[in-house]
């Protein structure tokens, strides 16, 4: 009978081996746990927001289904393309002031000079901040009348503003507060970009005499561009849904409401969730067309930069 034990342990251990000798059940086993918390905590919420978005649910009672009528209702409200417009001028406005900045103080750090590792230290503070606790200090700071910034301003002559209950000024503050947090992201991507870039290539074009623009140019933005890419996809998909200064600022007002606003006020203040989730789910998928736009010219810049 010990023999039959010893036997079966022996061949379960040598199936239990050849499982774990093979690359693909191993590569299975190790993000299985991802998948699992993947699904629950992601794609159920999906598939459950996909089906209420095809109902009138407002939390009154039972939902009952009624087609695509949400979705119609969404092509056909003046409030959600004023929403998704100014989605997509805060996003087209940081990305280009958050590149420049990034850039110009990437290749400014690159240098080496004295101080430059508390000076890397200082810029990335703001990272270490988070998003809400940043727009409430800001709300601080700002404030008309107890505000730093007001109170110096006052004290120059230049008197106080209504940074966010102004709308001549509470959108491009509400992207000041976004720009003065993630640029040190763009910094810090493309100074390891800089960092890593062969040295070869340059040293050629000075031995060439190749001004510092055309050096930049011709070599140092096409190696650049893979990263810039990665950048501005990251960014994307985080502008899109962009919420916490919104709540620690203007709570929308102020001609400041942007798609993700939108979809908390709808389901969650008025309680139209069947609305909110039909909204949420158009700014899923405008998520996804636009990260599979920018992944497919990543590739490309990989490609030719290879």
């Amino acid at each position: 009978m010990s023999d039959i034990s010893v036997a079966a342990n022996s061949a379960a251990t040598s199936k239990f081996s050849q499982i774990m000798g093979s690359e693909k059940y191993v590569k299975w086993i190790c993000v299985f746990p991802l998948l699992t918390l993947l699904a629950i905590f992601m794609l159920y919420p999906t598939f459950y927001c996909l089906i209420l978005s095809f109902t009138d649910y407002v939390l009154k009672g039972p939902p009952e289904f009624i087609g695509l009528e949400n979705y119609r209702d969404l092509l056909h409200d003046s409030d959600f393309w004023q929403a998704l417009g100014r989605t997509f001028y805060i996003l087209i406005i940081c990305i280009i002031v958050e590149l420049t900045l990034g850039m110009t103080f990437a290749l400014m750090l690159n240098r080496t000079f004295k101080g430059q590792n508390i000076v890397r230290g200082l810029c990335f503070l703001p990272l270490l901040i988070s998003p809400l606790a940043m727009s409430l200090m800001w709300n601080y700071m700002l404030h008309v009348q107890f505000g730093i910034i007001n109170q110096f301003l006052d004290w120059f002559g230049l008197g106080r503003h209504e940074w966010f209950s102004s709308q001549a000024f509470a959108i491009y503050t509400i992207m000041f507060i976004s720009i003065w947090q993630w640029t040190p992201f763009s910094i810090f991507i493309l100074l390891a970009g800089l960092r890593g870039m062969p040295k070869d290539q340059f040293e050629a074009a000075n031995v060439d005499g190749a001004s510092p623009y055309f050096t930049f140019r011709k070599l140092t933005l096409p190696m650049l561009k893979p990263l810039i890419i990665i950048i501005i996809l990251l960014r994307t998909m985080w502008l899109i849904r962009i919420f916490d200064p919104l709540y620690g600022t203007t709570r929308g007002g102020m001609n400041t409401e942007i798609l993700d606003w939108m979809v908390y006020r709808i389901a969650f203040v008025f309680f139209d969730v069947g609305r909110g989730s039909a909204m949420a789910l158009f700014s899923l998928y405008l998520t996804i067309i636009i990260c599979a736009i920018m992944y497919r010219q990543l590739i490309k810049a990989m490609d030719s930069t290879a």
